[in-house]
């Protein structure tokens, strides 16, 4: 059996979509619908998320978790060296590890969206078997010629 902290993250995981508008609405610095607006988070954010929404703190870093596995989160990662509260004031800065698991983060994405596209283009490139050409319409005399010759094959 799962344990509850399992069970409450993969809630999480499959709720963010709902819950990310709230804390859009609740923290739109933190969590801004343009890409060029996203921000690395602080590091104790998720533990101010889950006491400010009376979440647990398993069902809010399931939500967090699909937040910052996108491409737009892991470029902030890797291209700013300051981390942001949830009002949006400067943090701790972003560690070299953080950088390290954002960058693998794009490699796997980028990974897959070549795999899909070779997967793609190898299907349109499968060639298909062409049919038989179609023997030319016959005409009712041809038709009727025929079906004579195999009647008389059957009496025979």
């Amino acid at each position: 059996m799962a344990s509850n902290y399992r069970i409450e993250r993969g809630r999480g995981a499959k709720e963010s979509s709902q819950q990310l508008a709230l804390l859009r609405d609740k923290w739109p610095l933190a969590f801004p619908l343009e890409r060029q607006g996203v921000r690395p988070l602080a590091t104790g954010a998720a533990r101010e998320i889950a006491a400010a929404m009376d979440w647990s703190l398993a069902y809010t870093l399931g939500v967090l978790k699909n937040w910052k596995m996108t491409p737009d989160y892991c470029k902030a990662v890797l291209n700013y060296d300051q981390r942001i509260t949830l009002d949006g004031a400067p943090a701790e800065a972003v560690e070299t590890k953080a950088k390290d698991l954002a960058a693998k983060r794009l490699a796997e994405l980028g990974a897959r969206k070549v795999a899909k596209q070779e997967a793609k283009t190898a299907t349109s490139e499968v060639v298909k078997p062409k049919l038989a050409p179609k023997p030319p319409a016959e005409t009712p005399e041809q038709l009727r010629a025929r079906v004579r010759a195999s009647l008389l094959r059957r009496g025979a």
